[in-house]
């Protein structure tokens, strides 16, 4: 094996799940949606609240430059894109890569100190989950970015209050419109295009997560005006969110 590979090896088990702790109970988790444009960062609604985030959503006009308490790269396309400059513009407490990712980074990248590893595995829908290895926070879920981090703010940062915003998502009837968010870095990367089997899995994994936070009484509000997104209880902010 080579040395690159085996330094990367090491730094990754030793770097696994390792505790965050955070100063608030509650937390906004913000999704790459286009409802972020309307987003008026200075709103009294997000006082006291930390900012969690995921792949280049930091990069967006109205997030730029802000301190994310966690945040993460779950997209395997996105993480081969990850370098000094993406790590220049980033501000964040923890970064948390899945492990099944972790191995895309270089090396002087995994060994920064704000580089959490956690174990995952591939959500599948006729599989049985493990629940427990969940809430412990020793192996979380993947599938999707927003229902991954909704794990990591739960069961590894122990948030009791969860915001959901700039998860516009969508529904089986708007598949034929082009719903794309062009005002997003990550567009430049890959094409996200929705179908309706990945829609469907992604709602299953919504709902998978949505229910083990309900039981654990994490409660998980999805505060994006007309989200379609129907897993979590949805509270109208609207006045206090946009400029």
């Amino acid at each position: 094996m080579h040395p690159k590979n085996i330094l990367r090896k090491i730094i990754i088990n030793t770097k696994k799940n390792r505790p965050i702790n955070t100063d608030h109970d509650e937390c906004i988790i913000f999704g790459s949606g286009p409802s972020l444009d309307k987003l008026d960062y200075n709103a009294t609604f997000l006082e006291g609240k930390d900012l969690i985030g995921c792949n280049f959503i930091h990069k967006h006009q109205s997030l730029a430059g802000k301190n994310f308490s966690l945040f993460s790269m779950i997209d395997r396309d996105y993480t081969r894109h990850v370098d000094k400059l993406y790590f220049k513009d980033l501000s964040c407490d923890n970064f948390l890569i899945a492990s099944k990712n972790a191995g895309l980074l270089k090396a002087r990248y995994l060994a920064q100190g704000k580089v959490n590893i956690i174990q995952t595995r591939m959500f599948n829908e006729k599989v049985l989950m493990d629940k427990e290895k969940i809430i412990s926070g020793s192996e979380l879920v993947t599938g999707n970015s927003l229902p991954f981090l909704i794990q990591c703010a739960a069961f590894l940062a122990g948030y009791k209050t969860i915001y959901l915003y700039g998860v516009d998502h969508f529904s089986i009837d708007d598949l034929h419109d082009d719903n794309n968010f062009n005002n997003y870095d990550g567009r430049k990367i890959k094409d996200l295009s929705m179908t309706r089997k990945k829609l469907e899995y992604i709602n299953s994994l919504y709902s998978f997560i949505g229910s083990i936070c309900k039981d654990e009484g994490v409660k998980v509000f999805n505060i994006t005006p007309n989200s379609k997104l129907e897993v979590f209880d949805t509270l109208d902010v609207d006045v206090a969110m946009v400029s």
